[in-house]
Formats: structure tokens, sequence, C-alpha cells
């Protein structure tokens, strides 16, 4: 079972890299990142798997803009930027390979429908009112007043989710960032190397990909505080992980008050000692 875990992982990784290479050729981009969604939800990594959708969904609707044929303009590919960074700026009008018959609105809309169940199943209720607004122009444009009634049905349960997040004396698990340092020769390339992950359940993610590489010879330690690691402290073959909570920077002093603020930050602050 973890040898499968690792599988799993690595598999996403590649998944992912592929994607991202294949960036310039819209059909191929599209295909890795359906199988990187699907992968995700094998893992039910919801919000990961959202993302892919989100992303498909944004490779669609800037070719129906190209194409002047669809109900959004650049400000909603803007708008989903927002959601999922991987969306790209760059307007595609031809994608080669895929079919124009695969590039229409309704599979736009499908996969926006298929991020907002995930980012529900997530419970980031903020980026499904996000997604529902870019689906009920659609609707609007067809007269489909039976979706549009459903459609606003969504954001009332939605709305009252997100009430029901903030008034909440449990905190979000997802509003907590992680800085994460790799140290130790048998990570390779990753060793001394430091990300930041915003998942409530890092640790156990991390820990479920590094134990499956474990032998008897090999063990993970997890360094709980933010001290200044030394190289020449560290024992041989032993994996070392420093997970430690890192605090958001904020662009606008009310952003403190609101629950937007845990998504889509660039920026953000460590203090260690000695450093």
């Amino acid at each position: 079972a973890p040898m499968m875990t690792m599988d799993r992982y690595a598999a996403a990784e590649s998944f992912y890299k592929l994607a991202m290479a294949f960036a310039p050729v819209p059909d191929l981009h599209i295909m890795w990142l359906l199988h990187l969604c699907d992968a995700h939800q094998e893992m039910q990594s919801w919000a990961e798997a959202a993302q892919c959708a989100v992303a498909v969904a944004g490779v669609v609707m800037q070719a129906l803009i190209a194409r002047n044929d669809g109900v959004w303009s650049k400000d909603h590919v803007a708008a989903l930027r927002k959601i999922c960074p991987m969306v790209s700026n760059e307007i595609t009008s031809e994608v080669e390979g895929y079919g124009a018959s695969k590039l229409t609105v309704d599979s736009a809309v499908k996969y926006l429908q298929l991020a907002n169940k995930l980012f529900s199943q997530a419970e980031l209720f903020h980026f499904c009112g996000s997604i529902l607004e870019l689906v009920i122009p659609v609707y609007k444009s067809r007269r489909a007043y039976g979706q549009l009634a459903k459609c606003h049905t969504l954001l009332t349960n939605i709305y009252e989710s997100i009430l029901e997040q903030e008034s909440s004396p449990i905190p979000f698990t997802d509003a907590t960032y992680y800085r994460v340092g790799f140290y130790g020769d048998r990570f390779g390339k990753l060793d001394k190397k430091e990300y930041v992950y915003r998942l409530g359940d890092i640790m156990e993610k991390l820990s479920h990909i590094y134990e499956s590489r474990m032998d008897g010879n090999h063990t993970l330690h997890i360094i709980p505080d933010s001290r200044q690691v030394k190289a020449e402290e560290l024992q041989p073959g032993v994996f070392y992980l420093q997970i430690t909570a890192a605090d958001p920077v904020m662009e606008d002093e009310d952003l403190g008050s609101r629950r937007e603020r845990i998504f889509s930050l660039s920026t953000g602050k460590c203090s260690s000692p000695g450093i």
C-alpha cells in the first residue's frame, strides 16, 4: 500500500510536469490536465483536482474569446486566474488536433461545474461562488431559467456554508500556510530547498510520500520548530523535514478580516533564529 501511495504521488507530479511542458499546445495541455485531475480525485485531493478543472475551462474559454464565440470576455478569464494561476494570459484561437467541436461553451461549463463540485467537496466555498458567477451569464444568454434557478439555489447554499465557516470557533484547516524545508542527502536535488504549502494535512501527506522510500537503513525525522538547520549536525541516511507555520503578508489591511485572505497569496514571511 505505501508503494502504491508513492506511485500515485509520482504519477501526479509527472502529469503536472507534462501539462506545463505542453502548455503551448492546448490539446496536449488539456489532456494532461485531465489526467492530473483524475489522479487528484483518486487521492481525494479535491482542491487540487478542482484547480485542474478550472485550468481546462480556462483553455476552452480563451479559445472561445479569441473566436468571438461565447459569452465571456478577458475579464472573465482574469477572474478565473484569481482562482487558478495555471490559467494562461495568452488567448489561443486554434487548438490543433483537439477539435473545434470540443471547444464549446457547453464544454467550458462542464468543467466549471466539475470545479464547483470539487471545491465544494474541499469546503472551499468562496471559490464555488466565483465559479457559479461565470456559469450564470451562459444561462442568462440562453434564457435557461430553470438552470438559472438551480444556480441561484446553489449560491444560496454556498453563502450559507460560508457564513457557517466564518462563525465556527474551529479554525479552518486550509487557512494555515506551512514552510517546508527538505534536508539530508537522501533528498537529492531537494536537499536544502524550502517550499510553502497551504494544506492542513501537509505533515501527514509528506510523511506518506517519504515513508514509502524508507528501508531498514533510513528514517524520517520531523523538525517541528523554525531553528536554523545546520548541515554538519545532520545524520547521514536520514530524511529531515522542517515544517513550520508561515504568516501571509496582506496587501490590504482590510483583508485581515476576510476569509478570502487565505487564497491566491504570493507573499509571506517566516523568521528563523540566526538568519
